[in-house]
This record gives C-alpha cells, sequence and structure tokens, in this order.
C-alpha cells in the first residue's frame, strides 16, 4: 500500500514538471522562510532515519528507514536543483523533478515487487533450508533422518514444515516430546513465524500433503 501511494505520487509530479517544461513555468521563488522548511525537514527526517534503522529487523520500521533515507536523499538534491533553477536555468528545477520522480518510482516499484513474492509464499532459499535440516538432525540423536524440509514465506518471516523419521518402536510419549521440543526450537529462530513438525517411523512412502 505505501509503494502504491508512493509510486502515484511520482507520476504526479513527473507530470506536473512536464506542464511546467511546456509552458516554461519559472516556478516558486526561494525565500528564506521556505528554505528553512526545507532545511529542517531534512534534518528530522535524518534523525528519523537513525531511529527506525535501529529497529530495521521490524519489517515496518525498515520501509519506513527507507523512506526516511530516499526523502534526505531526494529533498537535498531538489533543494539544489530548485535553486539552480530559480537563479541560473529555469529547467533544471521541473527536470530535477521528473528525475527524482523517476527514481523514486523505480525505488518503489522494486520493494512492491519484493514483497509480493512474500505475499505470495515465496520458497526460501537453499541455504536457509540447509540450515533447517541441519537444526532438526542434530536435534536429538534419536532422530535417524529428516525425510521433508519445506519453508515459504509468510509476509517476511517463514513457515517451516518438517517431517523426521523416528525408530520405528519409539514410544508414543518420547516421539511426541521430540517433536514439540524441535517445534520450538524452530520457532525460536528469528526468521522462522511457526514451525509444524511432522514424526514418522520410515522415508520410502509417497509425500505427505
Amino acid at each position: 500500500m505505501f509503494s502504491t501511494l508512493m509510486a502515484t505520487v511520482s507520476i504526479q509530479v513527473v507530470i506536473e514538471a512536464i506542464k511546467a517544461l511546456a509552458t516554461r513555468s519559472r516556478g516558486v521563488e526561494f525565500d528564506a522562510v521556505s528554505l528553512s522548511c526545507v532545511g529542517v525537514a531534512i534534518v528530522v527526517k535524518f534523525c528519523l532515519y537513525l531511529y527506525c534503522s535501529a529497529l530495521r529487523k521490524y519489517p515496518t520500521p525498515r520501509i519506513l528507514a527507507m523512506d526516511h533515507r530516499n526523502d534526505v536523499a531526494f529533498n537535498s538534491f531538489g533543494l539544489v536543483l530548485g535553486a539552480l533553477g530559480a537563479y541560473v536555468l529555469w529547467w533544471l528545477d521541473p527536470a530535477g523533478a521528473i528525475l527524482i520522480s523517476l527514481l523514486i518510482l523505480r525505488t518503489w516499484t522494486s520493494t512492491a515487487l519484493e514483497h509480493i513474492s512474500y505475499i505470495v509464499g515465496k520458497s526460501a532459499d537453499p541455504f536457509f533450508l540447509q540450515k533447517l535440516t541441519y537444526v532438526a538432525l542434530t536435534h536429538d540423536s534419536r532422530i535417524t533422518e529428516v525425510d521433508t524440509c519445506r519453508a515459504y514465506h509468510s509476509g517476511n518471516n517463514f513457515v517451516v514444515e518438517i517431517d523426521i523419521v523416528l525408530p520405528p518402536d519409539t514410544p508414543l510419549n518420547i516421539a511426541h516430546d521430540i517433536g514439540e521440543a524441535l517445534q520450538i526450537k524452530l520457532e525460536k529462530m528469528d526468521e522462522v513465524e511457526r514451525a509444524f513438525v511432522h514424526i514418522d517411523y520410515e522415508s520410502i512412502h509417497s509425500p505427505e500433503h
């Protein structure tokens, strides 16, 4: 939603900048008040960027940190181009607005595409699957093998499904405790939202659903 909003605003700025170029509009005049407001906004945005960056392990502050970083860079760049447009070449201001808006549009479009893949359940990378398999296999000496290991996105974190194999004569209470302990261990990992552990006594059957 945030990416869509920022992309829409960027497109609107591009449209207005093209109109300004077509009509040779000189834009707004620079004065002490407007310069002070932009300067204060840049400083405040930079402080917010530092604050959100300290909490970037959470998805919302990470997105806000990126937005504040973009605002600091683009507002500073826009301030320079606006001054040049007011006192040097008039077309630098709308041309700079188009350039900045296209950069913002590209940034938020790539962010939207990245998070769409998380929403639709993108599979984890092979390294993370290997890590999960190792954790499961070394969890208890009575686990003879890991039959299946799956992990797919549920937002920024993963839902994990693991099938472990125990000896056929393992008592039910012991099998239950091993599986539950493994589930708790997996869910303590920062990347794991929810873990499901299935216990079996052999691995030659068709995959479970």
